[in-house]
């Protein structure tokens, strides 16, 4: 194995590798994305089962990503980033296009959790590599522009979906998801190769430095989760024609927040951003619940998508801060896979919740996830991270109590 020193990033940011970086990742979300409408209507009109089952489905994907991540980032720590991107865009064109012969429960099952493992790979390749290519001050702003393109996917995606679904049926949609990987396998060809950074690897399976900011991320994002897995049917329950709007409508105020602050993170710091962003996601999360009309849903996707467009970032800077280069994929892979893990744990959960006590009490439920994510937040993490910035000799102070009033200053430590 060659490991070699990566030269010192400049003070710009937007390269053409790094452009290459948020294109692929942009892709592997619209592939991603046009399947979210698609996936609990084909398990109930198709396949005959209810609710429970469609957060079954989520639930593998997610937990199959889960069990490969530490694999994921050992390889892209060792071998470079590029391999994860590809090897993972082939994994998941080739589970997509074996949709076309699902039949049954089990089978679609296999796939979705291979889809799980080739993105899961794919993620973790690029959100590594962006970091590689970022100045160390704009890490924060670099994981920002990386996670518009996820909202972008988010966004966009489920319209092609749909479309692809009234045209041509769900034989369409597949075909047109498996297109989007394909075209995350061309751009992954094209990001500059790089080689493993030389540095300290981690021998343990979890990277030290992402498992509590892991597990707040984790718990905060539950109500965002049970959105993507449930606004189909909750907009159906609701009267709505069409829920690509609403999945629109998220990703384009995430999107929209994340460029016009894509700063905010490293300028307030982890801990104040992401005090702040959970407040946002608790408000939207009560108001999807008490939503009884179309209007109610969209006002609450609104306020959630605000606060997770700063709540991810901030908590991606939590995790990298003062780590370094040769261990990032590590770090990403541990990061994610708290992701993961509630995106196996929550939809099955709140599909139950859903199934007995309907969509309404389901997000009342991950409202208050949100809540303790708070307090995780300032009482777990935020003494972490001024013990690490201590270390690394750039104290800071720690973020003022819940009860004291919140100064948003440029600059402002958190």
């Amino acid at each position: 194995m060659r490991c070699v020193s990566q030269p010192a990033p400049s003070d710009r940011l937007l390269t053409r590798p790094f452009r290459l970086v948020v294109a692929a990742t942009l892709a592997c979300f619209l592939s991603f994305g046009a399947t979210l409408p698609v996936v609990p209507r084909f398990v109930v009109d198709e396949l005959g089962h209810g609710a429970a089952a469609v957060g079954v489905v989520f639930a593998v994907h997610a937990l199959a990503a889960v069990v490969v991540r530490p694999a994921i980032g050992r390889i892209g720590d060792r071998l470079g980033r590029r391999p994860l991107v590809l090897l993972g865009a082939a994994v998941t064109a080739a589970a997509l296009v074996g949709h076309l012969a699902v039949e049954g429960l089990a089978l679609l099952l296999v796939l979705r959790a291979l889809a799980g493992i080739g993105q899961a790979a794919v993620v973790v390749g690029t959100a590594t590599r962006a970091l590689d290519l970022a100045p160390p001050a704009r890490h924060g702003e670099a994981s920002s522009y990386v996670m518009v393109a996820v909202q972008l996917g988010f966004g966009l995606g489920p319209l092609l979906g749909e479309l692809a679904l009234r045209t041509g049926g769900y034989g369409a949609a597949w075909l047109l998801a498996a297109a989007g990987s394909a075209l995350v396998l061309v751009l992954g060809s094209r990001i500059p190769a790089d080689d493993a950074p030389a540095g300290v690897t981690i021998r343990t399976l979890l990277h030290p430095a992402a498992v509590v900011p892991g597990i707040v991320f984790g718990i905060g994002s539950l109500g965002f989760i049970g959105f993507l897995a449930f606004a189909p049917l909750y907009a159906d329950q609701l009267g709505l024609v069409a829920v690509a709007p609403v999945f629109l409508l998220c990703s384009g105020t995430i999107a929209a927040i994340r460029i016009a602050g894509a700063r905010i993170p490293d300028r307030l710091g982890a801990v104040t951003a992401g005090s702040l962003a959970l407040c946002l996601v608790v408000l939207g999360l009560l108001t999807l619940g008490a939503a009884g009309a179309p209007l109610g849903l969209y006002l609450g996707v609104l306020v959630l998508a605000a606060g997770t467009a700063i709540f991810a970032p901030a908590m991606a800077l939590a995790a990298v801060q003062g780590v370094p280069a040769g261990e990032r994929a590590q770090v990403m892979a541990t990061f994610t896979l708290f992701l993961d893990l509630a995106s196996a744990v929550g939809p099955a959960a709140l599909g139950i919740t859903a199934a007995r006590a309907g969509f309404g009490t389901t997000f009342l439920v991950a409202a208050a996830a949100a809540g303790l994510a708070i307090v995780l937040l300032r009482r777990w993490l935020a003494p972490r991270l001024a013990a690490r910035a201590a270390a690394s000799g750039h104290p800071v102070p720690l973020p003022p109590p819940l009860t004291a009033r919140w100064r948003l200053r440029p600059g402002r430590p958190g």
